[in-house]
């Protein structure tokens, strides 16, 4: 299938809010559009202050997501006419999920701000926190709604799944408020929802399509990155942006078991399956899939190497 960027329709929506900056949320005019079914009335067009590569980049994460197994929120690229004289299309991102009437988004940041600033009311929390700590608040959170502790676990898995795929596809962008939870009015239950704002993965946070990488620069390009999604709690006293490498050995050394699960799955993606996804897109030059490839490589070298490295550890 090739993905073109379809024109953006908007009659049958009416604009109800800016979500966040660059990003506005429009929902359906009326319960019968035929649209309605697909993106539960609502929908968050991703445009603005993006470049075009960073929308593309979000529809890729997408597709890798999505063909790795992890929950992702479904995504469709489309273009439309800016508001230039030159009338130059813009891109944007449509993501959604099928949801119920029932169901609603808890924000991350909300809940973890609240909770630590009980625990210490002079607490600062700047967008990234340590899993001991999320996994201490989600855990709170289903012990006062009396959830199974099974759902706990799930999303304890869920949680590393998306840490470790954010790993081995260098997403630099998974602050708190880039990721949510979700619960059921109806039923009580709680999950993580479904992964989004996937944009910054395999180099797309910067504008490189214009010449290839030597080797050096690919080296420079793979390590500059550092994390956002996750920190280890004793490196909060020293830096806020962990490096990646750190960041998989303290998930290796703490959860072992859901780790590795987590780097089975995102290795059943492979070259030849991103290969595919760059090729059904449209918009994506030759030099910019070049390099997106030899990021991948150098990823699974990496991580392949990290994890033989904490195998030996545990066998010493």
């Amino acid at each position: 299938m090739k993905y073109l960027g379809r024109d953006i329709d908007l009659s049958k929506y009416r604009w109800y809010d800016e979500f966040r900056k660059g990003i506005d949320e429009y929902r359906a005019i009326s319960p019968e559009n035929e649209n309605s079914s697909n993106n539960h009335n609502r929908f968050f067009l991703k445009r603005t202050i993006w470049t075009e590569d960073t929308h593309i980049g979000e529809f890729l994460g997408y597709l890798i997501a999505k063909k790795n197994g992890l929950r992702v929120c479904d995504a469709e690229l489309y273009k439309g006419k800016s508001e230039s004289p030159n009338k130059s299309p813009i891109y944007g991102v449509i993501s959604y999920v099928s949801e119920s009437k029932d169901e609603e988004i808890l924000s991350s940041e909300i809940l973890i701000t609240k909770y630590m600033k009980m625990k210490e009311p002079l607490i600062s929390l700047r967008g990234s926190i340590d899993p001991d700590t999320v996994f201490e608040v989600v855990f709170a959170l289903m012990n006062k709604e009396k959830r199974p502790y099974q759902e706990f676990l799930d999303f304890k898995q869920d949680f590393i799944n998306m840490a470790v795929w954010d790993i081995k596809n260098l997403n630099t962008d998974r602050r708190m408020e880039n990721w949510y939870l979700r619960r059921n009015r109806r039923t009580g239950k709680i999950d993580l929802y479904p992964m989004f704002d996937n944009e910054m993965i395999l180099g797309f946070d910067d504008r490189i399509g214009e010449r290839e990488f030597s080797e050096d620069e690919l080296d420079k390009a793979d390590k500059a990155r550092k994390s956002s999604i996750l920190i280890p709690e004793d490196m909060h006293k020293d830096k806020y942006y962990s490096d990646y490498e750190a960041v998989m050995n303290f998930l290796l050394s703490k959860y072992p078991v859901q780790t590795k699960k987590a780097l089975e799955m995102v290795s059943n993606f492979t070259e030849e399956d991103l290969q595919d996804a760059l090729d059904s897109i449209e918009g994506i030059d030759d030099i910019r899939k070049r390099k997106v490839m030899q990021l991948f490589k150098k990823r699974k070298e990496e991580l392949d190497r990290i994890y033989a490295k904490s195998q030996e550890k545990q066998r010493e």
